[in-house]
């Protein structure tokens, strides 16, 4: 009997040690895609560029705990950050460290500010190295066009700009003031909305420039009340601008109507309140309440995380994640031009941002299509504007 126990204890062991070597020899079966994330870590653009973080983050977690299934293989994501403080010459660095230190170098994302990518696109393309940007909205970055290695998911100024003026010219709308950021985006914003109001027969009467983080606006609202304009355009890309603005507005009793670019999302009235922006108007292709499975999963996810709804980078920079995991395994391949191919070929599906589908033009820009949308204080969500009559 003894001697029977001994060897069921054994036999316990054996089976013990057996699964522990099965599971670690598992675990190490599990090889690594090793990507360059250069996105900004700090300074006051992170409010931001927060929610495309924090996306990143989420997407990297769930994209991990499945794998990624390259041939018979099994992978998962390896990323290492590089922070690029929305400042060209730190983004230059962060990109040279990125493509030095970072072997063997599978794919490279980007999160940065559209100052940071053009004076990082000329390196990123002579590296050859496969590269998604996930929010940069300047038409400078992507490509070259018709052999991209550089590929962006963030739509233009141009699709915004084109489509919010021809809606605003159906409003009968005639007359605008302009008022943008003293900055390389604010100039972007500026100059594209412009040239598209214009082609609607709208005249821009003036433009107003500010400094970033500037924290009185009435000054700048009494100049553009005096051009007696049909409707306000603001292109600001932060959080306090936007609450700033938006107050002084209501200490001056306007009823002018406003309009704004993409930057305008549901986080500014979560933390300044809705009856300040109520009936605002903005182009995008982010709309939290947009009823599709993919933008309810993930803003249900998102705001059980993080408490908040995300802000116009957070969508596109969690389908970046999904997109080149799906990407590597319609590849069956780790090279770069396999991976290279599939972005310039495949059409993704189920996408949080835009209508669902995404694909890539010839130049690597990202194609879908943008929606007017006006804040709505009464159901507290940002809704598709009003068919003009």
């Amino acid at each position: 009997m003894i001697v029977l126990r001994r060897v069921v204890r054994l036999g316990c062991v054996v089976v013990a040690s057996l699964l522990f070597v099965s599971a670690v020899a598992s675990a190490e079966d599990v090889k690594d895609i090793n990507v360059a994330l250069i996105i900004p870590q700090s300074g006051p653009v992170m409010v931001n560029v927060d929610p495309a973080v924090k996306s990143i983050r989420m997407a990297i977690d769930e994209v991990n705990a499945k794998g990624i299934m390259v041939g018979d293989q099994k992978y998962k994501f390896n990323v290492t950050w590089f922070d690029e403080e929305c400042k060209p010459p730190v983004a230059i660095n962060a990109v040279r460290a990125a493509l030095s230190q970072v072997k063997p170098l599978h794919v490279v994302w980007t999160g940065m500010c559209s100052s940071s990518a053009l004076a990082t696109a000329s390196i990123l393309r002579e590296s050859k190295t496969v590269v998604i940007n996930a929010v940069s909205g300047t038409s400078g970055f992507a490509g070259p066009v018709g052999n991209p290695y550089l590929f962006k998911i963030k739509e233009e100024f141009q699709s915004r700009s084109h489509d919010l003026a021809k809606y605003l010219a159906a409003r009968g709308f005639k007359k605008g003031v302009i008022i943008a950021v003293n900055s390389d985006w604010g100039e972007e914003a500026r100059s594209t909305f412009k040239k598209n109001a214009a082609e609607f027969g709208i005249t821009n009467v003036e433009s107003i420039n500010y400094d970033e983080h500037t924290e009185e606006f009435v000054p700048i609202l009494a100049q553009a009340r005096q051009a007696q304009p049909d409707f306000i355009f603001q292109a600001s890309q932060l959080l306090d601008e936007q609450i700033a603005f938006l107050r002084a507005y209501r200490q001056l009793g306007l009823k002018i109507q406003l309009a704004g670019e993409s930057t305008w999302t549901d986080d500014v009235p979560e933390k300044g309140g809705w009856d300040l922006i109520d009936g605002m108007l903005t182009a995008s292709a982010w709309v939290p309440s947009n009823p599709r499975p993919a933008v309810q999963d993930y803003l249900a996810k998102y705001r059980k995380a993080f408490g908040s709804t995300p802000g116009f980078n957070g969508p596109p920079s969690y389908d970046m994640v999904k997109m080149t995991a799906a990407a590597f395994e319609k590849a069956g391949s780790l090279d770069s031009e396999a991976l290279r191919d599939v972005f310039r070929s495949m059409t993704f599906e189920n996408v949080v941002y835009g209508n669902g589908d995404l694909h890539f033009d010839s130049g690597g820009q990202a194609e879908f299509p943008v929606v007017v949308t006006a804040f709505d204080a009464k159901t507290k969500s940002r809704v598709l504007a009003p068919i003009p009559k």
